[in-house]
């Protein structure tokens, strides 16, 4: 039984403060329907966007091990759905950082994205100085300039 001002969501069984309710007959808290409404928004956004069916985004997440298809890292965030830009069709499921910064430096070039691998695989400076080292300290992060103060006129 609940308290005066409080109820019982029938989805997640939690007594709830009466201002975690959208209305006077809810009876599922605003988290729970937060949660159903947010997968189902990005369900049927993934189907109007990209033409895949329903379940197909978990199908592809499930094939890929619920990892990037370039990085293979754990998500943090929902994973995106990658597509060609020039013929339209999905690739895969990639983190924000491998779709969002590196597909997009490399301008969906593969070419490019081999130059970069050979380049860190054999990088010029070794051929032509041979071997040198960073001497500064990587955990060291630089002194942002101080602004002069402007005095009051």
């Amino acid at each position: 039984m609940s308290r005066a001002g409080f109820r019982e969501c029938q989805k997640c069984g939690r007594n709830r403060a009466e201002r975690f309710y959208a209305s006077n007959r809810g009876r599922i808290c605003v988290t729970c329907r937060k949660k159903g409404r947010s997968k189902a928004a990005h369900e049927n956004r993934v189907v109007a966007t990209y033409g895949l069916q329903r379940g197909e985004y978990d199908q592809l997440f499930e094939s890929q091990g619920g990892v990037c298809a370039i990085c293979s890292q754990p998500r943090v965030q929902r994973l995106s759905v990658d597509h060609c830009h020039e013929r339209g069709i999905v690739r895969g499921l990639l983190c924000r950082m491998c779709n969002g910064r590196l597909l997009t430096a490399a301008r969906d070039r593969p070419e490019i994205l081999r130059a970069a691998a050979d380049y860190l695989e054999s990088p010029p400076a070794l051929e032509v100085l041979g071997e040198r080292h960073y001497r500064g300290d990587p955990a060291k992060k630089p002194q942002p300039r101080k602004r002069p103060r402007r005095r009051k006129s």
